[in-house]
């Protein structure tokens, strides 16, 4: 995964993949603003959060800044679901986006957004402001239901500074098709992300059996069941600030993979193709904590997502924690002359010589793909496993060769002792 709360980005060592979705919603309100008969501008940022009520569910609104004509663009979820229906027109008659049906759309004659059944009808919001307040009504002009609004204004934020831009924003468009709008680096909180934040926090979580390694350190999966994407928490470790630092990392690569699931349910307003409405294959997502100690948590993400890019996003991607100083390891404080490259750690030639040596060694029938010959030079990972191995295996491969993905060596620690530096061995200590 990119990863929110570590700068810089490390391809097959830190990150699950080159970033999160395209530009994601801001290409969805570009879109509708069409279609609402407005000006033909993109989503105009600063926007406004509000938080409040629909009825008897509570409810999340972004809203952009009135166009010239007093048209608005906007979305808003439930919070129960987490999914975006994209809203547009002034605020008096603000039309809810209705999901995309093949015969719906091939009766009014174009593609989505669509805020009008075939025969006209909407659902609309009829809001009326009052200072940093909106009440109103909430009209269901296709099935006849009306329901009272009331919000308030909790935040004031510029979504367009968080996308994704150049390089991946195509890449991921290509990849993914449509997504969750953050670039990479960009950590989910209160302050800088309010309305996604207000998506996925304070969720109540299933829990897991408790994995318990020793009795004072354990993990357990957590899901939301709105995404039902599995993924580990440290449950018990000595040092309670570790415990802390290392559950935020968790949490913030497992809100970014729930925030892309949600966002492919809501392409369905967008497109009705086949991943539309869909999780993207985040559901099917598996995540394995390969190795716990003390010092260190090795973790692997992996899966097929899809949500309408031009091919499926085979990915296995692991990335490691350090349980003694906090946030991810750093591969230089173990390996001698190892350093990080614009794009990967580069270890020292000494020890990629033992590495393609060791490879040569294993036993045939060998990899029969000639995956291993990827190693160490290209799309390197490593990765701790159990029992006291180190694994230097395929990650962040093209699509082209992504039966290639996991395939590589796993070295004992013992071998590994004449490349370590003074001091390595406290993190290869079961």
């Amino acid at each position: 995964m990119h990863d929110r709360t570590q700068p810089g980005f490390i391809p097959g060592q830190c990150d699950r993949r080159t970033g999160f979705f395209c530009k994601g919603w801001r290409l969805m309100a570009l879109a509708f603003s069409f279609s609402v008969g407005a000006a033909a501008v993109a989503f105009a940022a600063p926007v406004d959060v509000y938080r409040g009520t629909l009825g008897g569910s509570e409810v999340v609104m972004e809203l952009g800044k009135p166009q010239a004509d007093g048209s608005r663009q906007g979305r808003y979820f439930y919070r129960r679901h987490g999914v975006d229906i994209p809203l547009g027109g002034p605020l008096h008659a603000l039309a809810e986006g209705q999901p995309l049906r093949p015969e719906l759309t091939e009766a009014l004659g174009h593609q989505g957004p669509l805020f009008t059944d075939a025969s006209g009808r909407a659902v609309v919001w009829r809001l009326q402001q009052q200072g940093d307040s909106l009440s109103g009504e909430w009209v269901d002009g296709i099935h006849g239901k009306k329901l009272p609004l009331s919000l308030r204004r909790i935040a004031h934020y510029d979504p367009e500074v968080l996308e994704p831009r150049g390089v991946e924003a195509v890449s991921k468009a290509i990849v993914w098709g449509a997504g969750g709008g953050l670039s990479q680096g960009v950590a989910i909180s209160e302050q800088v992300t309010p309305y996604d934040y207000l998506r996925l926090a304070q969720q109540r979580l299933e829990l897991g059996k408790e994995v318990v390694v020793a009795p004072d350190l354990a993990w357990r999966p957590v899901r939301d069941a709105r995404t039902k994407l599995w993924y580990p928490r440290l449950t018990r470790h000595p040092d309670a600030k570790i415990l802390a630092q290392t559950n935020a990392i968790l949490e913030q690569r497992h809100w970014g993979m729930s925030l892309e699931a949600l966002a492919c349910k809501a392409s369905i307003y967008l497109n009705d193709g086949p991943a539309a409405g869909s999780l993207g294959g985040y559901d099917a997502e598996v995540i394995n904590v390969t190795y716990l100690s003390k010092a260190v948590m090795g973790v692997v993400e992996a899966g097929s997502t899809d949500c309408g890019g031009a091919h499926p996003h085979n990915h296995l991607d692991p990335f490691t924690l350090d349980l003694r100083h906090g946030g991810y390891l750093d591969f230089t404080r173990l390996f001698k002359g190892a350093k990080y490259g614009e794009y990967k750690l580069e270890l020292s030639p000494r020890m990629q010589e033992f590495i393609r040596s060791s490879i040569a060694a294993q036993p045939e029938p060998r990899d029969e793909t000639e995956c291993t010959d990827l190693l160490p030079d290209a799309y390197m990972a490593l990765m701790f496993r159990e029992p006291g191995k180190m694994g230097f295996v395929v990650s962040g491969i093209g699509h082209a060769l992504g039966v290639c993905l996991g395939s590589g060596i796993q070295i004992p620690f013992q071998k590994l002792k004449p490349y370590t530096k003074p001091g390595a061995e406290r993190y290869f200590q079961p």
